[in-house]
């Protein structure tokens, strides 16, 4: 499967090291999400149910969109795409505020939560 190129760089950032929250939650899709352009081959599910990022459902989930390894360096191969949910996921003490969510995902695969320092 190809998946579309980035138009923007992934701005650097902690997160790029990280990806435990998208190997780690379910990436349901919002009616917002049409006009992002997620590509359809990564959306799995129907409308009774809802649309997911594909792999996001998996007993062991890990978004298809997921490039790299977990807690050392990763990538979104839809970065500029990405559904709603996962833009509007803050990291922990991105804006001056603890992400639980966040934490718990670092936790999972045993990294340390970010810091507020």
């Amino acid at each position: 499967m190809a998946l579309p190129l980035r138009k923007e760089p992934v701005k650097p950032g902690p997160c790029m090291k990280c990806g435990a929250c998208c190997a780690f939650y379910s990436v349901a899709l919002q009616d917002t999400d049409d006009d992002r352009g997620v590509p359809l081959d990564l959306i799995k599910g129907d409308r009774i149910s809802g649309w997911f990022m594909k792999g996001t459902q998996a007993m062991s989930p890990r978004c298809a969109a997921l490039e790299g390894a977990v807690g050392t360096r990763v990538t979104c191969a839809i970065y500029m795409a990405r559904p709603g949910v996962c833009r509007d996921f803050p990291r922990s003490w991105e804006n001056g505020r603890e992400n639980p969510l966040c934490d718990r995902a670092r936790m999972v695969y045993g990294l340390q939560p970010f810091s507020s320092h």
